[in-house]
């Protein structure tokens, strides 16, 4: 059906935004130097400014969460331990397959982390006074001074892994912490002293931009064990010394405001890459029913899926998967690839060694836990799993299609009609095919490979299993209408990455981050517009753009329809009444009348934190108190803070009359109050 609108996109900024006003006795720090000075002190102390954020220390190793770190009086970096010394840093190695305290089974994941987290107040943790905060935007340095202890086993390159360096941000996002890239640790730390510097300062402000966070309350260093199957096969230790925090005295530039583009929403299945630039996020949907095993079924069992639309780049690394995985312990992980020990797994890849189309590989594991090298070997009859077949096509587009003929036989064929068939090995221990008898999982979604893999998204208009007797289903996904059917769970990194889109949604809109603050609105005319924010839907993160899908009910009424972007600044309070309704855009910014209330019976005003068009502004919480021309009440509500520029307050006259009711911000006295309108009380 051809849609008669045409639209238009517009970049509309409504103000700027409001920067945190501070008192003089509340300004922010420039620079921050810790040399961890002795105090007097000649054996290892407590450093209370410091802790152990996340370690095996807490965990493997049962001593408990956010342990204080310890400052070292005889490691020095100027070699001046009568008055100074340095940060001791104890990172512990536990062998995968170690039981925790208090667990039952054997997790595959210690080994992978440890976090140390300060404060520039070296005082208290959660120090939130801006006295001793720096704003996340004048960053420009982070340096430090590191030494390895001596004989510690190094890498496969001769160095000791990575540090990612960050601050921890201030207020009511405390645990956000703003990485810059890896900065490695050189081998010749441990003969000596390094010193290492990070002044990636825009990727401070990018996160800082992306978040809204403005301050952070003090550094924060991630030393990256994540691939411990390699590295760190042993203990590490190591000391820093001489941290320092530079920022400039004026932020840089703000970022430009965001760009949009539109474009058709394919019905269907649509599923995400993940949020941000990370790679390998598994975004999955999986059944509901435990039961996918084609071992032992009287007959060929298939699972099949078809993509309708695969919009990736030439040169981006997208990843289509089924995996069946029998779950330890009833496990619901997104990545059975690497978590479980046993695993099936078709990988239909883009081809980007070779500048288009897609390769569709049956790869698989066993008695791997916690990791997936093995699934991209060659297989043998020796190996405990590996990659047994791959065929290609020029286009993803089309039904992809896997069957296991029997046990041991499988078929698989690409979207062109194209088949390859083959045998599954036992391994060298001849059980490979009894480990998936029973209790598969079944899992369909995608990953990303590389950075331009992480923006792309694909669609899938069908999944369908035969075979299986009760567990068989085909499931159109265009005719589920917008809704998961009932034997599917969104099991995925970033849950927002699964959407189903249906046949009355026409258009996604994108724009490009940073954009706090900002909100899609439409309007039907350039001239003298009245825009109104588009509700039906919530816009939601992918790659490193925001989406938001268009419902018909969205769009502009009329032949034309624009769309822009409005960041609204919160100027006003708004204060509404039993009977009346928000109406942005209009001169009192509501319509009703109030209802009629009871003297002595409790009703509920509405408080909104809004700009001078009574628009709702996102993300206020000011603390707002409520005052009544009912001089006899006794009862009025407490202050309180608004949640996400809302609040809820009962109110009660005490005698029959006619009143108002005020609402005033308490937290910023600038903002103007908002005085309702009469409500009688009988």
């Amino acid at each position: 059906m051809k849609i008669a609108h045409s639209f238009k996109l517009l970049s509309v900024l409504f103000g700027l935004m409001l920067i945190q006003s501070i008192s003089s006795a509340q300004t922010p720090i420039i620079n921050y130097t810790n040399t961890f000075d002795n105090n007097g002190n000649t054996t290892m102390y407590e450093n209370v400014g410091w802790m152990y954020w996340y370690s095996l220390l807490q965990d493997c190793f049962g001593l408990g969460y956010n342990l204080s770190m310890t400052n070292d009086p005889t490691m020095d970096a100027d070699n001046n331990t009568n008055v100074s010394g340095s940060l001791y840093v104890f990172c512990p190695f536990a062998p995968r397959g170690v039981i925790p305290p208090g667990g039952t089974t054997a997790e595959p994941s210690w080994g992978e982390q440890s976090l140390i987290s300060g404060t520039f107040s070296d005082t208290q943790w959660y120090q939130n006074s801006l006295s001793y905060a720096m704003k996340i935007l004048t960053v420009t340095n982070i340096s430090f001074d590191i030494r390895v202890q001596s004989n510690t086993i190094p890498d496969a390159n001769g160095n000791f892994g990575v540090l990612y360096v960050g601050l921890k941000s201030i207020g009511y996002n405390a645990d956000t912490a703003y990485y810059t890239n890896p900065i490695t640790i050189p081998g010749a730390a441990s003969n000596g002293w390094v010193h290492l510097a990070e002044t990636n300062a825009a990727q401070f402000q990018y996160a800082a931009n992306s978040s809204g966070d403005t301050y952070a309350q003090g550094p924060e260093i991630y030393y990256d064990q994540y691939n411990a199957t390699s590295y760190p096969t042993n203990t590490v230790i190591f000391w820093i010394d001489n941290l320092v925090v530079n920022s400039s005295v004026a932020p840089p530039p703000p970022p430009p405001p965001p760009t949009m583009t539109i474009s058709p929403a394919v019905p269907g299945l649509n599923l995400f890459t993940g949020v941000g630039t990370g790679l390998y996020n598994r975004e999955n949907i999986m059944d509901n029913q435990n039961n996918y095993s084609w071992v032992g079924a009287s007959g060929p069992v298939s699972f099949s899926f078809t993509i309708t639309n695969y919009p990736v780049g030439t040169n981006d690394a997208v990843q289509c998967q089924i995996f069946l995985a029998n779950p330890v312990a009833n496990a619901t992980e997104n990545d059975p690839d690497w978590a479980e020990p046993n695993c099936i797994f078709l990988d239909l890849e883009s081809d980007v060694p070779n500048g288009g189309g897609v390769n569709w590989n049956f790869r698989y594991k066993t008695n791997e836990p916690g990791a997936n090298s093995w699934m991209y070997t060659a297989a043998s009859p020796t190996n405990t799993g590996g990659t047994l077949a791959t065929i290609s096509n020029t286009t993803a587009i089309g039904t992809w299609t896997v069957i296991f003929n029997n046990n041991t036989n499988v078929t698989m064929t690409n979207s062109g009609g194209m088949g390859t068939n083959f045998n599954i090995p036992d391994d060298a221990t001849a059980d490979t095919i009894s480990l998936f008898t029973s209790g598969l999982n079944l899992y369909f979604g995608v990953q990303a490979g590389n950075a331009g893999g992480t923006q792309d998204h694909i669609v899938a208009s069908e999944f369908k299993v035969t075979g299986l007797g009760a567990a068989d289903f085909d499931d159109n996904f265009v005719a589920d209408a917008g809704t998961l059917a009932s034997q599917w769970t969104v099991n995925a990194s970033f849950t927002n990455c699964v959407k189903l889109v249906a046949p009355g949604n026409p258009y996604w809109i994108k724009w490009t981050e940073p954009a706090p603050g900002f909100v899609l609105e439409s309007t039907p005319s350039l001239s003298e517009p009245t825009w109104s924010p588009t509700t039906n839907y919530t816009e939601f993160n992918a790659g490193t753009n925001f989406y938001q899908l268009i419902s018909t009910n969205d769009l502009p009424v009329g032949n034309t329809g624009f769309f822009g972007l409005a960041k609204h600044v919160y100027s006003q309070l708004q204060i509404l009444l039993p009977g009346e309704t928000a109406a942005p855009g209009t001169p009192t910014g509501k319509t009703g009348t109030p209802d009629i209330e009871y003297a002595g019976s409790y009703f509920m005003a509405t408080v909104n934190a809004v700009d001078d068009k009574w628009n709702l502004v996102p993300g206020v919480a000011d603390v707002v108190a409520i005052t009544s021309t009912d001089t006899n009440t006794t009862d009025m509500p407490p202050n309180a803070a608004l949640v996400n520029s809302t609040g809820q307050f009962t109110i009660v006259f005490s005698y029959a009359g006619t009143y108002t009711l005020t609402a005033s911000d308490v937290t910023d006295t600038a903002i103007i109050p908002d005085t309702s309108a009469s409500v009688q009380a009988q």
